[in-house]
């Protein structure tokens, strides 16, 4: 039997509503493959899939969906999460303490704690990205249809839970631990609802010029581009103490860069090199000290190096910094 593509939306929509019900949590985990009839059941089934980057895809469970889009047999959830850790990669030892090598410094710990035994205005350039809790449910979550493509034979599955990292920061309390270590150029991506927050505590700390930039992204996630416009930006504020020089001329304030790939990341809100690379070469000189206390992939440390910058960066969460550690240790052969 031959399904439509308006019956294979509607038989993936069915699974996907379910692996949402029944995994909130492990959500990006899983994937599911196109129907297959049954013709002994006159129903379809359904191969759950583990999704994991780098990895090839495994059989974690199956499904069995009527025509009418009714479930009739399902895995239980403890037997799938059970195959999903047998398929999981194995967790690398964690560092111990810090990645480091001549002029920069990766290391394991709370960067604003950290922060407040820097002496004051020691940071040339503040550059950093805080979490601020993007593994939210969307809106449109409950209409499921609209994330599968038209012609059934993909899908979008809704985030899942990133992890107790994506918690959101509270921007008054990092900031005051921060801003006064920083002698120069501040910034720091944000939420688009928060630009206006950061812009007032920047005022607050005596910086000057300061204002909101954007990273336009040129391959933006087409997320129901059908029925609102794809958000295809992120923001950024940015400050400086007064007097301190900028190695630009006639530079707008929206900086154009791909988004890095899936398969590219070793973390969810990984930004690309080449912009944080443009922003170390903008708002800091040869030589000068670059600090990022949400180091995370570790792409601040790296686009420092490349300018010849001293860069300390610390990452709290033990198995993120070791991605990190270990991309850093790979581009350096």
């Amino acid at each position: 039997m031959i399904l439509s593509d308006a019956q294979k939306v509607a038989l993936r929509a069915t699974v996907n509503d379910w692996i949402g019900r029944s995994f909130p949590d492990h959500r990006s985990l899983l994937a599911h493959n196109l129907p297959v009839y049954v013709r002994s059941r006159d129903a379809w089934s359904v191969e759950l899939v583990s999704k994991r980057n780098g990895s090839e895809p495994r059989l974690v469970g199956n499904l069995v969906v009527s025509g009418a889009g009714a479930i009739l047999d399902a895995p239980e959830a403890t037997e799938v999460l059970s195959r999903l850790e047998d398929v999981a990669q194995p967790a690398a030892e964690p560092a111990e303490g810090a990645c480091a090598g001549h002029g920069w410094e990766l290391r394991l710990g709370d960067g604003i704690a950290a922060a407040a035994e820097m002496p004051d205005r020691s940071v040339d350039l503040l550059l950093t990205d805080p979490p601020y809790g993007i593994s939210r449910r969307y809106t449109c979550e409950t209409q499921i249809p609209r994330r599968l493509r038209r012609d059934g034979s993909d899908f979008i599955m809704p985030r899942g839970h990133f992890g107790d990292w994506d918690a959101s920061v509270d921007p008054q309390a990092w900031t005051s631990a921060v801003l006064p270590k920083v002698a120069g150029w501040a910034v720091t991506f944000c939420a688009q609802s928060q630009i206006g927050t950061y812009c007032d505590i920047f005022d607050s700390h005596g910086f000057v010029a300061v204002g909101p930039m954007v990273w336009q992204k040129t391959n933006p996630v087409p997320f129901n581009h059908r029925y609102k416009p794809i958000n295809a930006w992120e923001a950024v504020v940015v400050g400086k103490r007064p007097g301190t020089p900028f190695n630009g001329e006639c530079v707008h304030n929206v900086f154009v860069h791909k988004s890095p790939s899936p398969q590219q990341r070793i973390h969810p809100t990984q930004k690309p090199l080449s912009l944080i690379a443009e922003f170390v070469h903008l708002f800091s000189s040869r030589g000068g000290t670059v600090f990022d206390p949400f180091a995370g992939s570790g792409t601040t440390i790296m686009a420092a190096r490349q300018h010849s910058r001293r860069v300390v960066g610390y990452e709290r969460d033990p198995a993120i910094f070791q991605q990190a550690a270990d991309r850093l240790t790979a581009s350096l052969l």
